[in-house]
């Protein structure tokens, strides 16, 4: 399992940082910008390359300082012709803290507003794949935290460009192994081109058995060449996703609850219009019309897929929601942080190994003790147990409603009308109501509408099922709130607007939509449980409520991405049955979203931001087992696979 180390700040005696690592220079001597102009820039001939393109994509190995794409990403702002959106995605394994580049900055003045918005929006150094969004989105950052043979072999784009810029390759041979390059080059659109520093017989040999041209360059700063390659390889690749070509911007969203509006929203930056059409009469009238929900990571000793998708997912949507509501008014959240409290000593115990063995940064994830539970509360809490001090509390109707109103007139609503049918004519879905009216058409649709996207097609198996959950309501004083979020069996949240949120009931195959006595009873009990004393003045007879039902699916992980053509595949399921996720037959221009669970608030922005890359052919930013983990079709592979789908 991955710990993130972060780098070590150090410098040679010319002044110019370096890696005790590695024991090797991030640049050279002469000048960090004036290689990254001369080598990468240049060298990949940009910015010619993408001038009036939609969008174009490069991929860097070493991240270092951040000079590469600071460099990038000055050209792209002084290009008139530039591209409308510029994907850089690089590797790091040894990240530096903000602070640190702060002081390797300020060698680099001319950057200093761009350096300085880059340090703002520095993730946590934690593994993973961290995505960062600037210029309004036209700029996106996508920072892989890990092993470079891991990183590049988890990569799910298209490349138009390189920047090999890794330490020297006999200080780091694995950044520059045959291995690597070959995963490099799976990724490779036609013609896409590749620029690095090195001229190494080894690194030359290996690119060109990856199917690289190569060329020698005159080099910078007193080395004599560098080298540049263009892919032509003999072969095509069939690992490289494909690109949509699609003249017509616009697409239907179906639900307007987190899921549904968080689509719609991200489909709106990309300067898609859409249409969100939903049965209830306001946005976010079912369960993400709840008074307030949680959104917190999820650990585990393993990092297990769970873990890594809740991370991912609650990381992106910390930064993200900012940018996503209106700045005027008081955000629809607070990160009061959440104590997600051990169920006994043993489990306390076990607690704190893991936090010592994942070593994350406190300020994502740290184990406390029952004392500093309690300061951390301003309560009496049952016990110790793990602290996330950025997570926190959502008021989810209106992220919603801030969502789609962001969107200004990107976004066209159709409330109280229920879709009941999809019709597919000339490459053009249609949604149609009851009477069988069209409610809107476009060539994409998004079901993000949870269970009810049975409804509306084939789903293959029986994989989705709705839990009650209820919420309990409790005026706050009398009730003695905690400062933090109180998690463990349950949940009391702190007073928001003179009311604590305690919950919530997990209700299997029941339907009752108004909330009862006895969830009352069960959610004081919880809080008792976890908070001592809490409820003593509470009167149980006059509380309020509210029902919300969770779309689950079997392994508890979202669905998200293009739907199978059930159909066609129970046809072709002989042929099938060794298959992987991406040999299974997708509809055309249909997509869903949906199966939340209870982690909507961690993972609805991240998962939009998945799917709008999937339909855009932009590089996504999830880890390949991690889009695999979520994607609609892996129920019915697992049938495939045990020849059980064409019984269904």
């Amino acid at each position: 399992m991955l710990t993130i180390r972060p780098a070590t700040l150090a410098f040679a005696a010319s002044g110019t940082p370096c890696s005790r690592e590695f024991g090797d220079i991030y640049h050279n001597a002469a000048s960090g910008p004036g290689q990254a102009r001369h080598v990468f820039l240049h060298g990949n001939d940009l910015p010619a390359r993408w001038a009036g393109a939609r969008a174009f994509t490069i991929v860097e190995t070493g991240f270092g300082l951040g000079l590469n794409f600071l460099t990038t990403w000055q050209a792209w702002r002084d290009d008139l012709r530039r591209c409308a959106r510029l994907h850089f995605v690089s590797i790091e394994r040894y990240p530096f803290r903000s602070a640190d580049l702060a002081t390797l900055h300020q060698l680099y003045p001319e950057f200093a507003s761009l350096a300085q918005a880059l340090r703002d929006a520095w993730p946590e150094l934690v593994p993973g794949q961290h995505r960062l969004h600037f210029e309004h989105g036209q700029v996106t950052l996508t920072l892989a935290f890990a092993d470079v043979a891991s990183a590049v072999r988890d990569l799910r784009l298209t490349a138009d460009a390189y920047y090999l810029d890794g330490f020297a390759p006999e200080k780091n041979p694995a950044m520059w192994s045959p291995a690597v390059i070959r995963a490099l080059a799976r990724l490779a659109a036609p013609s896409a081109t590749l620029s690095t520093w090195s001229v190494a017989r080894a690194v030359r040999d290996a690119l060109e058995a990856a199917g690289f041209a190569t060329e020698r360059r005159r080099g910078f700063g007193g080395k004599r060449e560098m080298l540049a390659a263009r892919h032509a390889p003999r072969w095509q690749s069939s690992r490289a996703a494909a690109r949509p070509d699609r003249h017509e911007r616009r697409a239907v969203v179906i639900g307007a609850g987190l899921a549904g509006a968080a689509v719609a929203s991200r489909l709106a930056s990309r300067g898609i219009s859409v249409d969100v059409i939903d049965r209830g009469s306001t946005p976010a009238s079912a369960a993400s019309g709840l008074y307030a929900g949680a959104a917190q990571p999820h650990v585990s000793r393993d990092d297990c897929l769970l873990s890594r998708l809740t991370r991912a997912g609650s990381l992106y949507a910390w930064r993200a929601w900012p940018a996503s509501v209106d700045p005027a008014h008081p955000p629809p959240w607070r990160q009061c942080g959440v104590l997600q409290l051990a169920r006994d000593t043993a489990n306390e115990a076990r607690v704190a190994a893991t936090a010592a063995q994942l070593a994350y940064p406190p300020t994502y994830a740290d184990y406390v003790t029952r004392a500093a539970a309690c300061a951390l509360a301003g309560a009496e809490v049952r016990g110790g147990g793990w602290w996330f001090p950025q997570a926190g509390w959502v008021r989810p109707g209106a992220l919603v409603r801030a969502w789609l109103a962001s969107a200004g007139e990107k976004i066209t609503t159709h409330f109280a009308r229920e879709a009941v049918g999809l019709q597919r004519i000339d490459g053009q879905w249609r949604v149609l109501d009851g009477p069988g009216a069209a409610i809107a058409e476009a060539p994409v649709v998004v079901l993000g509408n949870a269970r009810d996207a049975a409804r509306l097609t084939d789903m293959g198996v029986a994989s989705l099922r709705l839990v009650r959950g209820q919420q309990t309501y409790l005026p706050a004083p009398p009730f003695a709130a905690p400062r933090t979020i109180v998690g463990g069996d349950g949940y009391v949240f702190p007073a928001i607007d003179g009311i604590a949120v305690a919950g919530a009931t997990y209700d299997l195959d029941q339907s009752a939509s108004e909330p009862d006595a006895r969830g009352h009873a069960a959610n004081l009990a919880r809080a008792e449980y976890m908070l001592p004393g809490s409820i003593a003045r509470v009167d149980a007879s006059i509380l309020s409520g509210g029902v919300g039902f969770r779309c689950v699916a079997n392994d508890r992980m979202p669905m998200l991405g293009a739907l199978v053509d059930v159909a066609a595949t129970r046809t072709q399921a002989h042929a099938l049955t060794g298959a992987h996720l991406a040999d299974l037959p997708r509809v055309a221009g249909l997509y869903g979203a949906f199966a939340f669970a209870s982690r909507g608030l961690s993972w609805t922005m991240l998962a939009a931001e998945l799917l709008v890359s999937q339909i855009e052919g932009e590089p996504l930013p999830l880890e390949g087992p991690l889009v695999d983990a979520v994607d609609p079709g892996r129920f019915i592979l697992h049938s495939l696979r045990r020849k059980t789908l064409e019984s269904v």
